[in-house]
């Protein structure tokens, strides 16, 4: 008799912090990785389950810090349906643990979300677990406002956030632009509790930023993507967000890896000038992330998703290829991507190694917000969040605290 409380994958190209094992062998026992290493090294448990992977790629599970939906659903929605469809929707795309994220709209709106998610991460969800949320807005600058709701941007009031700080342990992380009034201030509190201050649509220049890092904020949201550039002032060229970004060492970011909103040469540029262990994919996924072309809604404002086409511009040739803009077409307003199709545009249209890939997809988003030690790489004793995929990284099996919760054509 088979006990399902330990499974073994066998036959796999296991992805390690440090090489990829042909051949390996990998044991769950209880929700957690109970052994992992070569066959041959490994002794398979009695009665255990056994998932024979056919030699396909095990990989940690990744990890989206920065999401706004998917399904159809919205962080926004406040409800425990929306977090649900939307754990489900980036579970298909290998993601095992997700960072819901708000938007700016009227503060109330945003609290009622932010009590949701509160509510919802100590449930055992259907798809990805739920690690905390992302705050991102409405503190941010106007003039970087991207696809941010310009009616509800407002400056940092202690006698606001304050009492969010106070009253939710779920707030893990925050992106608000430091050099609006009352910024550093924020970045000084968020600091203070251990909770990653970011950088984002935001106006700085290089000097704000060198006041930022000073005063708590690591790192920087969405690299490219509503932020200031080099500018002229009174003649003289002064760096902004973007070139204090690549320049200085104390700053970590992201990107949104969708094949939209950075072409390979600007990625490559990021990966050359900050190394390989300051980058991190997130998907900033919109409701429509897992469906299909069609109008929707993001903080209020119209969105259309529709089929991008291959031109001048660096973007990937393939059906399905999907880009999230406004409806007036200006701006991006977030991406239609899950986790797998970021990875893959890593390794397809950048060049990157798989295992490279996976690091940016995986260790490098838990070590920012401060769950390496439970997840993020296959090591003993972590949780069993596990995704199997093919050589094109089509999602084959994705397992969340040992349990399978999604496997392809079920």
């Amino acid at each position: 008799m088979q006990n399902k409380k330990i499974t073994v994958l066998k036959n796999a190209r296991l992805i390690t912090p440090v090489r990829i094992i042909k051949n390996g062998v990998l044991v769950i026992k209880d929700g957690k990785i109970a052994d992992v290493g070569a066959q041959g090294e490994i002794i398979f448990p009695r009665n255990a389950r056994v998932i024979d992977v056919e030699g396909r790629y095990v990989s940690p599970g990744f990890i989206d810090i920065h999401l706004h939906g998917g399904g159809g659903a919205d962080t926004m929605d406040a409800t425990e349906e929306a977090i649900e469809k939307i754990s489900v929707a980036h579970a298909k795309g290998g993601s095992t643990s997700i960072v819901p994220t708000t938007i700016t709209a009227p503060i109330e709106d945003i609290i009622r979300a932010i009590e949701n998610i509160e509510i919802v991460r100590k449930k055992n969800l259907p798809g990805a677990n739920v690690l905390g949320v992302h705050v991102e807005g409405p503190y941010f600058s106007p003039e970087q406002r991207g696809a941010q709701n310009p009616k509800f941007l407002k400056e940092p009031e202690p006698e606001e956030y304050l009492g969010l700080l106070d009253r939710y342990d779920c707030i893990i992380r925050v992106s608000a632009a430091p050099e609006i009034r009352g910024g550093l201030e924020l970045g000084q509190e968020l600091r203070k509790r251990g909770i990653l201050a970011s950088i984002a649509h935001t106006n700085a220049t290089y000097q704000d930023i060198l006041r930022a890092i000073e005063a708590g904020y690591t790192h920087v949201t969405h690299m490219y993507s509503g932020m200031s550039g080099m500018k002229r002032i009174n003649a003289y060229r002064v760096s902004g967000v973007i070139e204090s970004t690549l320049l200085l060492d104390e700053l970590t970011t992201e990107i949104i890896a969708d094949g939209h909103h950075l072409p390979p040469s600007l990625i490559k540029l990021i990966l050359k000038a900050k190394g390989l262990d300051k980058v991190s994919i997130i998907t900033d996924a919109m409701s429509a992330a897992g469906l299909g072309p069609g109008k929707y809604f993001l903080g209020g404002l119209d969105v259309v998703v529709e089929d991008d086409v291959a031109g001048e511009f660096e973007v990937p040739e393939e059906e399905g290829n999907y880009v999230a803009k406004l409806l007036t077409r200006d701006a991006f307003a977030g991406s239609a991507a899950t986790m797998d199709k970021c990875v893959k545009n890593m390794v397809k249209l950048v060049g990157l190694s798989i295992q490279d890939a996976v690091k940016m997809a995986t260790i490098n988003p838990a070590k920012l917000i401060g769950v390496e030690d439970k997840k993020g790489s296959l090591v003993k004793g972590k949780d069993a969040d596990i995704v199997i995929f093919d050589e094109n990284i089509n999602i084959i099996m994705t397992i969340v605290g040992g349990k399978i919760v999604y496997k392809k054509g079920k």
